[in-house]
């Protein structure tokens, strides 16, 4: 399976603004010494050797991530990030009305949502899209947010075939050849996290879940539902101060909870997503040595050799799983 995120963020969209587009450029600027700034060649050459949290951002847009195989396409959830993956599938069937797509909804939340009215493979008659979720007004949902009062264009104008399947979250399903299963998490209103298998590889998104007590009892879903995956996709919007204290019941979770979590769950590789709107690249690249610093923690303490890979989710990342 190929992952790729088109949104990471949580919350609301957020463009970098001026200051911050300054600084990373201030940055590279005072590391370029000796670098020949007249030679394009030499720039580039440069640029790929600066990190990444000068030469790139992890982006604005809120939670859509695609699942891609052979014969599928998955995509988990309609954030902001849905518009630009909209475009780059009009560069294949999706442009001509022949292509198919599986979508699975966390939860209904606008930053899971709001980018669904500017999908434009959705306005091309022909596409079929396939709605999935436990929600079982999942439909009205979408069509609320679509109401002229809200937008101006409802979703009578989209001309793709729409499906709705209600999902049982106590089953195992199999769509277009990829087991799918289920578990509810702690966050207001609900919001489910996927697992999806497929080759004898696994992915799961665990967006938008918070956990009140780490002991072994209150985890014990949540590890049996992670284990063994190859790639955890993990809500880590807050720090741990934020979260036992001001954002306490926000229903969102922290990088060090991750790494506990895909710990006990023998997890390959995490991705850390959901990032605050109010976090700066510096402080989402920090958040990968709180991850690996704990995970090396729980390896000293136990005696064994941990392997798991923690990622900062980007967009544009893709993984291959």
């Amino acid at each position: 399976m190929r992952v790729k995120f088109w949104g990471a963020r949580g919350g609301i969209p957020v463009p970098m603004s001026e200051v911050q587009l300054r600084e990373k450029m201030r940055e590279a600027l005072f590391n370029a010494v000796g670098v020949d700034l007249t030679d394009w060649d030499a720039i580039d050459r440069y640029l790929e050797r600066l990190p990444r949290r000068i030469s790139s951002t992890a982006g604005g847009n809120t939670t859509c991530i695609e699942v891609r195989g052979d014969d599928f396409l998955f995509i988990l959830d309609c954030g902001s990030g849905i518009r630009l993956l909209g475009k780059e599938l009009l560069k294949g069937p999706f442009g001509s009305g022949q292509g198919e797509a599986h979508i699975l909804v966390t939860h209904t939340h606008w930053d899971h949502i709001q980018g669904f009215p500017f999908f434009d493979p959705a306005f091309v008659a022909g596409n079929r899209l396939h709605f999935h979720s436990p929600f079982p007004d999942l439909r009205a949902r979408f069509e609320d947010q679509q109401r002229e009062v809200y937008f101006p264009v409802t979703m009578d104008f989209m001309h793709a075939e729409r499906t709705w399947e209600i999902l049982d979250p106590a089953e195992t399903v199999t769509i277009a050849g990829v087991r799918v299963s289920m578990i509810l998490l702690s966050h207001p209103g609900g919001a489910y996290a996927y697992r999806l298998e497929h080759g004898g590889k696994s992915v799961i998104l665990a967006t938008d879940g918070e956990y009140h007590r780490m002991d072994a009892e209150s985890t014990a879903r949540y590890v049996e539902f992670f284990k063994g995956a190859d790639l955890l996709i993990f809500d880590a919007q807050y720090s741990f101060e934020q979260a036992i204290d001001e954002k306490r019941d926000w229903g969102h979770s922290t990088p060090k909870m991750g790494a506990e979590l895909a710990f006990r769950a023998g997890v390959k590789r995490l991705a850390l997503t959901h990032h605050d709107q109010m976090a700066s690249d510096d402080r989402l690249w920090d958040s990968l040595p709180e991850a690996y610093n704990h995970l090396a923690f729980r390896g000293r303490a136990s005696g064994s050799a941990v392997e798991t890979e923690v990622l900062l989710a980007e967009e544009g990342l893709e993984i291959e799983v």
